[in-house]
């Protein structure tokens, strides 16, 4: 009993220090926060730009895309829109035809055969694309009017990777993504925190903006759960340094818990692949921080072994230890309860929100399980295919 003691004091301490370096960045961040800049977006020179979007079975989302796209606040001489399907069983084709039929600017795309899945889709409209700067974007995004013009405006500052930031379109569906937009909130002060301390910003592939120079320049997209992760790597070893802009898009959080753990599994286990896959250099500040971002599903996975799984088991056979140690985890759920309550409220200031305080408990446990199944998927080599993630379509009022 006195070893596992010493155990969980080292874990402690190594989970301590792990979330006091995210826990500066994220003030950081916090106390950064870029506001929406006045600059007058119509002086810039415009560049020939290409949005693309890879697609499949996207019929509830793809519409409202499209739609906001035609409307965006850019030159249509200078912007193509284009849309690569592949092997949609749906109505997917059908509404990129039309749109594609209704808008010249817009090019509809069908691959007969993929092999790749998303990566080969991503790639092929790289390589169809005209634009010097390249905008990427899920199907069930909706970016803000002036999304365009603010990317532009960090481009012809010479920043060649961009990304925006996000904000979930479904918050009222349910209390999943209800909690899932103070998550949002996070990464946001990562982003932001990670530019104000001069770190390599993480990039996502439903808000990311690159010039195709770059990408001629570290290469396509490769094969992998996560390959938006993947390019961000090469980025950073390419000295490419990734850039935050304070360009706004809305994305959809799965609303249903067996679709969110399905999305986040994909997720951790990507950053696990990737972070597998390439040699980081830990003298490097830049791919330190790479690294620490990477492991965060690990640290997770090991969180939830000590305060879920071990408890449980120690309990079973040494009673009294175990019952204490429960007892402790308890006592931390409820002061979660009533911090996420708190901030909840001073968030949102929407007492029906803040309610639901208490089920943030329960949507860290989801990503820590999440976390855990990530790296036992990991050690145990199981397959894990990319597969789309549902949306329902749910638009906030």
């Amino acid at each position: 009993m006195e070893y596992l003691s010493i155990f969980y004091m080292i874990m402690e301490a190594v989970l301590t220090v792990f979330g006091l370096y995210w826990g500066i960045i994220i003030v950081a961040g916090f106390l950064h926060n870029i506001k929406k800049s006045d600059a007058n977006f119509n002086d810039l020179k415009p560049v020939p730009l290409s949005a693309i979007i890879p697609v499949k079975n996207e019929e509830r989302t793809l519409g409202r895309l499209l739609e906001r796209l035609v409307k965006i606040d850019y030159p249509k001489d200078k912007m193509e829109i284009i849309v690569v399907e592949d092997g949609s069983t749906d109505s997917t084709p059908d509404i990129a035809k039309w749109y594609a039929k209704e808008y010249s600017y817009v090019k509809y795309y069908h691959l007969n055969k993929n092999d790749y899945g998303k990566t080969g889709a991503l790639n092929y409209g790289v390589n169809v694309s005209s634009g010097k700067l390249l905008a990427f974007f899920d199907a069930d995004a909706v970016p803000e009017m002036g999304y365009f013009k603010k990317a532009l405006k960090g481009y012809l500052e010479g920043k060649d990777v961009q990304n925006g930031y996000y904000k979930f379109i479904n918050t009222k569906e349910n209390w999943l993504p209800t909690i899932s937009s103070l998550e949002a909130d996070v990464a946001k002060y990562i982003a932001q925190g990670s530019e104000k301390l001069g770190f390599p910003v993480p990039i996502f592939g439903y808000n990311l903006v690159v010039s195709k120079s770059v990408l001629d320049k570290v290469g396509l997209f490769k094969k992998s759960l996560t390959e938006d992760i993947d390019l961000w790597i090469r980025l950073v070893k390419a000295k490419v340094k990734p850039h935050y802009f304070n360009g706004e898009v809305l994305i959809e959080s799965p609303s249903s818990v067996r679709d969110f753990v399905n999305q986040r599994v994909r997720w951790y286990r990507g950053f696990l692949d990737t972070l597998s896959s390439y040699k980081l250099n830990l003298n490097n500040i830049q791919e330190l921080h790479v690294w620490l971002y990477l492991t965060m599903p690990l640290f997770a996975a090991i969180s939830f072994i000590m305060y879920f799984i071990a408890p449980s088991v120690i309990m079973l056979s040494h009673h009294l230890y175990g019952l204490l140690t429960l007892g402790g985890v308890a006592s931390n759920i409820i002061g979660m309860s009533i911090g996420a309550a708190i901030y909840l409220y001073y968030m949102y200031r929407d007492k029906n929100v803040s309610f639901k305080g208490p089920l943030s408990v329960i949507y860290t446990f989801v990503l820590l399980y999440s976390s855990f199944i990530a790296l036992i998927s990991k050690v145990l080599k199981t397959n894990i295919k990319w597969t789309v993630t549902r949306k329902s379509g749910y638009i906030d009022n």
